[in-house]
């Protein structure tokens, strides 16, 4: 009868703990490398501009610190990315060419289950500069244009280093597209960013230009602990793993 009642206690002091649980916490550092592109539909039914989408390349590094909750939890990461596109006019030999980098903010919720993992939420994009190369060289343009742009982001991956929370590798796919205007009507008019002045001479007249991307995202990940009550009664603390 001791037995009995000592294994039971021991099972529900488990059971207990384990509900306790409040929170737990991982950091990761990120890589990104995939295709940028700028969609504007002036662009697209201009007949002067060969309009494929021919994607340019993004690269881009940073971190992720992760708050999360059984399955569930909300990832945030800060990103430097460099992206690039190349834009073919059919009547000329000049080959424009935009660049721009940014400093990325995501609010991510993420689901990771069964090693593998969906994330889905904005990005707030603080553009730190933007250059066009043309027949009359490079020109910088930062100050004509929204410096802070807002994209949806949709990404899934899975684990393929560790599964027990304590480190991981994962790689998966990721997809954004800009929701804020790179410059605006104003300047958009104006200036050949990103695109010719002469393509809003149509029938749509102006229209926005949204950045957007898709590419692989790799990043190695460690479980930092997690916030929790380790008896009843006892006051909530923080745990390493």
């Amino acid at each position: 009868m001791r037995k009995l009642l000592i294994l039971c206690f021991i099972t529900f002091s488990t059971i207990s703990y384990s509900q306790k649980e409040i929170a737990w916490f991982d950091a990761a550092i990120k890589v990104m490398y995939g295709s940028s592109n700028i969609i504007n539909n002036a662009a697209i039914d201009n007949p002067n501009l060969n309009y494929e989408l021919n994607f340019g390349t993004a690269v881009g590094f940073g971190g992720k610190f992760g708050i999360n909750k059984g399955y569930n939890g909300l990832a945030i990461e800060l990103m430097y990315t460099k992206s690039g596109q190349t834009f073919e006019y059919l009547n000329s030999t000049t080959i424009p060419k935009i660049d721009w980098s940014s400093l990325d903010l995501y609010l991510l919720f993420r689901n990771a289950k069964n090693l593998g993992f969906f994330e889905i939420g904005p990005k707030i994009g603080f553009l730190r500069s933007i250059d066009r190369t043309g027949a009359d060289g490079t020109v910088s343009s930062f100050e004509n244009f929204n410096s802070r742009q807002i994209s949806g982001v949709l990404g899934f991956g899975v684990n393929v280093v560790g599964t027990d929370g304590s480190f991981s590798g994962q790689i998966g796919l990721r997809f954004e597209y800009g929701f804020t205007d790179l410059n605006g009507e104003d300047e958009g008019t104006l200036e050949p960013f990103p695109f010719d002045a002469s393509i809003y001479t149509g029938s749509k007249g102006y229209q926005k230009s949204s950045p957007i991307f898709a590419g692989l995202v790799f990043e190695l990940n460690w479980g930092l602990g997690y916030y929790g009550i380790a008896q009843c009664g006892a006051r909530a603390k923080f745990f390493k793993t």
